[in-house]
């Protein structure tokens, strides 16, 4: 149905740009420039409304670019059993759509040493999306908007193959 609900409102905007084109070229009729610059204005006017998905989705490469890598000593990271570290997310400034960063911090569990980190990114649509309703969620329409470094732990046994052991964070007693 979502698909449909697109498909609809991107002809209503082609209808209205080619309409627009149209009507600001109506002065250079009888010119050879009248169909250029009116396939010129139709091909800024067209896209317009994903702009902001167009520039996010490069900055959000480019962040995922930037934050792909797994931090591990394995030296040091042998043997060793750790658990999350609860941090709360960062929302990246200066963004053209709205991208937040989870950390992931793995600590040792006797010595709250940091043993292994990463982080892992995720963009919402543009404002286009936003306002229609179009995306479940707000997820980004012309780009994924999430990313992890390849081989991210996430369970107990991707974790093993770092060869460290993985265990619940502990719950910290509430003091009366």
């Amino acid at each position: 149905m979502t698909g449909i609900y697109l498909l609809f409102v991107a002809l209503i905007w082609l209808a209205l740009v080619v309409w627009l084109s149209k009507v600001s070229t109506r002065k250079l009729s009888g010119t050879g420039w009248r169909i250029p610059v009116g396939l010129l204005m139709a091909a800024v006017l067209f896209p317009l409304p994903l702009i902001d998905e167009i520039i996010g989705g490069r900055q959000f490469e480019q962040l995922c670019k930037e934050n792909s890598m797994i931090q591990v000593d394995r030296a040091t990271a042998v043997g060793k059993t750790v658990y999350l570290l609860q941090i709360p997310d960062v929302e990246i400034k200066d963004t053209w759509v709205r991208v937040v960063l989870k950390p992931w911090r793995f600590v040792d569990a006797t010595t709250g040493e940091l043993v292994l980190s990463y982080n892992s990114l995720m963009a919402a649509g543009g404002r286009f999306i936003r306002t229609l309703g179009i995306s479940e969620g707000g997820v980004p329409l012309i780009f994924h908007g999430s990313c992890e470094p390849r081989n991210s732990p996430a369970s107990a046994q991707t974790f093993k193959d770092f060869e460290i052991n993985y265990i619940e964070p502990p719950i910290k007693k509430m003091e009366n």
